[in-house]
């Protein structure tokens, strides 16, 4: 079941705004976090780490380097294996 409100066209239009600014100023956050995060492939960690891109599969699947959904890896899961948090 569907409920409908009817609103005035000025209303409609206000809650219309305020509904995509909002969604803009969430958007742009987002942007902003992921503009500062590094990504790297598999095969950019090993030859930094100096190790096989088997071994740094490895540690990704068994999840002591954490990757993204996508596969990458963020910079702070390199330091936190390098240290050993």
């Amino acid at each position: 079941m569907t409920n409908m409100i009817f609103l005035p066209a000025d209303q409609a239009e206000a809650v219309l705004e305020k509904a995509v600014i909002r969604g803009l100023e969430a958007f742009e956050a987002k942007r902003k976090r992921l503009e500062n995060i590094k990504l790297f492939t598999i095969n950019e960690v090993a030859k930094r780490l100096h190790k096989s891109h088997s071994t740094i599969k490895k540690l990704c699947s068994s999840g002591i380097i954490r990757t993204t959904k996508s596969g990458l890896i963020e910079e702070s899961s390199i330091e936190e294996y390098l240290h050993g948090n």
